[in-house]
């Protein structure tokens, strides 16, 4: 089934706060995301929740989507990484969890075929600007929800593979710049 993002998604900006390094909900930006599009990132920066932003606040099943800036990309907001409120570098994407899961739309919106479909739509200027109307008239193919948690959690699989294949060759990393170093420094003898 494809429908419009419009039609199974509330879409609003994030908020424009001024970061604070101490407060009770975590302010996010761009930097605060890995090349994966993960919040790995994030440092000192917080708001209070107050009755201007708290319409703002992260809710399970979110997903946020960077709509202006050099990046465009999408995260799923998980309760696990605390309570947040996204820059209004970001749309707030509040979907119906009966027709999407966040987790699903968010990898959907990452992918390339839909990555070059919003540089399209937010080009024109120096830097990427995706107007929120056409975000809405954005279609998005939605599989079953059963089919939606497969999908995720062989995507789940395949980042833990990678996050473990880079944690393996930065240890190798250095062991060589340990190995080569002992050996410059003739702290080990090559055999002949």
């Amino acid at each position: 089934m494809i429908k419009k993002l419009g039609n199974i998604a509330e879409i609003q900006f994030g908020s424009y706060d001024k970061p604070k390094e101490e407060g009770s909900v975590k302010y996010l930006h761009a930097g605060h995301f890995d090349k994966l599009f993960k919040p790995t990132k994030f440092e000192k920066s917080f708001v209070e929740l107050d009755d201007k932003n708290d319409k703002f606040l992260l809710q399970p099943n979110d997903v946020i989507l960077a709509g202006k800036g050099h990046r465009t990309f999408a995260w799923a907001y998980n309760v696990s990484f605390g309570q947040a409120t996204p820059s209004s570098l970001f749309y707030i994407i509040r979907t119906n969890s009966s027709e999407v899961l966040g987790a699903y739309l968010a990898q959907y919106l990452n992918t390339e075929k839909v990555q070059y479909k919003l540089k399209l739509i937010g080009a024109g200027a120096t830097i990427t600007s995706i107007p929120k109307k056409e975000l809405a008239q954005l279609s998005i193919v939605l599989p079953s929800i059963e089919e939606q948690k497969k999908i995720i959690d062989f995507i789940e699989l395949l980042d833990e593979d990678l996050k473990l294949t880079q944690d393996l060759l930065n240890k190798r990393t250095a062991l060589k710049k340990g190995l080569v170093n002992r050996l410059i420094n003739n702290q080990i003898k090559m055999k002949t």
